[in-house]
């Protein structure tokens, strides 16, 4: 019998749930997914049931859809593919409305929980003013960095970190919510922008800190990871070699490796907060290959799909859990460095000429004919 799964999207365009459908699919996963009409991952042919989520829906709006959904599917797990969707489910969890019957709430916090692990780490494990001293706490290696509140104390604290440096708000995704800052005048307007409300906020009004880091120049090695309540149940590493933007782009061709510090890392910090689900953990490597945390991501991301590449298939990972069955035997698939694989559609939108195109495969989903046709969409 299939496992039913709800995968739970408020964005349109993200490439990592329309690809993940197939890896669920293919573990015997029957994949339902709630999501914007126009969503990405709504053409894949390995969803099983849609469910509209209306355009530019509030929160409480998101949370009706979510229930009607929950209701139809009856899922055994939700696998959240976006930001928005995390932070709505961890807050749904950690402070759930006050006018919802206690029958739903109940239902609603055993699915979160079973899905994402201990509510008492949600916050801290993607909050980026809380996760840097959590991890230092449990021996994980940060930037150098320094809490500020307000512009003023960032650039007090730029005097001994040094430019450029690195500036981030509580949330931000692929990218937003961080700046690089090469000059004081540079901080300033950045970290105007970035102290300004933001819908990632859900309306709660946040003390006006920004995360002071300095800028480390290296390999950014990421390690996803499928576990459930804490334990890891497989992961695999990849290093980025092309991004769309320099420093805070989205990789567009990657190459599997072996990393064993932050491999050792990820699942300290999986042990630590109790994480179920799928999570992906980047890392910069500074000049001497020390592993950096830069942020957790609890959520579907765009390469996950690929651990089946490298024997660290992170979907029938979590269907065996579901099932009841044991793991399956972990191993290090790779010796030192693997393939460099091409992320479609995103370098041949970076650049269609690119070289990368010719030399290396492309992680095209063939066998998902209208899928492939939204994403050569994506062009115009």
């Amino acid at each position: 019998m299939s496992e039913p799964l709800l995968m739970v999207s408020t964005a349109s365009q993200w490439l990592g749930p329309a690809r993940m459908a197939r890896a669920l699919a293919r573990a015997d996963c029957e994949v339902s997914l709630l999501a914007p009409a126009d969503s990405l991952a709504a053409k894949s042919r390995y969803v099983a049931k849609r469910h509209v989520l209306a355009g530019n829906a509030i929160p409480m709006e998101w949370l009706h859809s979510l229930i009607a959904a929950i209701d139809d599917t009856a899922p055994r797990m939700l696998v959240p593919c976006d930001e928005m969707a995390v932070r709505l489910l961890f807050a749904l969890a950690v402070d759930p409305p006050r006018d919802l019957p206690s029958a739903t709430r109940l239902r609603l916090d055993v699915l979160i929980r079973t899905s994402l692990g201990d509510p008492e780490f949600f916050q801290s494990s993607i909050d980026k003013i809380l996760l840097p001293p959590a991890a230092e706490a449990l021996g994980i290696r940060m930037p150098p960095y320094a809490l500020a509140d307000g512009i003023d104390e960032a650039i007090a604290c730029a005097a001994s970190l040094g430019y450029p440096l690195v500036l981030k708000r509580r949330f931000g995704f692929a990218g937003e919510g961080v700046a690089v800052a090469t000059d004081a005048d540079d901080l300033v307007r950045q970290g105007q922008s970035l102290l300004s409300p933001d819908q990632l906020d859900l309306g709660q009004r946040h003390p006006r800190q920004l995360l002071v880091q300095s800028f480390i120049r290296g390999a950014y090695h990421s390690q996803a990871i499928a576990a459930w309540q804490g334990k890891p149940l497989a992961r695999f590493a990849w290093e980025r070699e092309v991004a769309t933007l320099p420093y805070k782009g989205q990789t567009s061709v990657l190459r599997f490796v072996r990393s064993p510090e932050t491999a050792a890392y990820t699942e300290t910090l999986c042990e630590a907060f109790g994480i179920s689900g799928f999570c992906n953990v980047q890392f910069v490597l500074d000049e001497d290959g020390r592993a950096h945390l830069l942020e957790l991501n609890r959520r579907i991301v765009t390469h996950m799909h690929m651990g089946e590449r490298v024997g660290a298939d992170l979907a029938a990972a979590i269907a065996r859990q579901l099932r009841g069955l044991p793991p399956a035997p972990r191993r290090e698939p790779l010796s030192e460095s693997g393939p460099s694989v091409v992320v479609f559609p995103r370098e041949w939108l970076r650049d269609p000429h690119s070289h990368w195109l010719h030399e290396h495969p492309s992680d095209v989903p063939w066998d998902d004919p209208a899928l492939i046709k939204a994403m050569l969409a994506m062009l115009h």
